[in-house]
């Protein structure tokens, strides 16, 4: 099986203490895993989240807060609108809307952002590396 590159984006608040509570207990993600701390999921663009597919990454999990729990007001509603529109560019492109996924988080879901990773990770696994990923050649030049 080839290994696939995982990103994960995490708001800043209840994802990212949930992601630092499974480091303090010493949960295992897997080592494909790599991830991206912002301050809110309605702050980042479409731009960010296509732009880790154009650097290789096989799938992405953005990490944020349960809706209510949202710091920044409209944070969340923005960060739905993006996820949906870049859904549609990944179909478009043929990457596949699929290895973008949405997960929302409690402070205190440690175990369940840690199964979620898991379960996203082995999903793309099957799914095989991303079909747009840059190639050697475009590596070289």
């Amino acid at each position: 099986m080839t290994p696939v590159s995982i990103l994960g984006i995490a708001c800043n608040w209840s994802p990212y203490a949930c992601y630092h509570a499974a480091g303090r207990a010493e949960l295992a993600l897997p080592a494909n895993f790599r991830l991206m701390r912002v301050m809110c999921m309605g702050r980042i663009n479409q731009a960010l989240i296509l732009k880790a597919f154009e650097h290789g990454a096989d799938g992405v999990i953005l990490l944020e807060c349960v809706d209510a729990d949202c710091r920044y007001g409209p944070g969340p509603e923005v960060g739905h609108t993006n996820v949906d529109r870049v859904r549609r560019l990944l179909r478009f492109l043929g990457i596949g809307q699929e290895r973008l996924v949405e997960r929302a988080f409690a402070a205190d879901g440690r175990d369940e952002l840690v199964h979620a990773v898991w379960d996203f990770t082995r999903a793309i696994e099957d799914m095989g590396p991303n079909p747009a990923k840059p190639g050697s050649a475009r590596e070289a030049s």
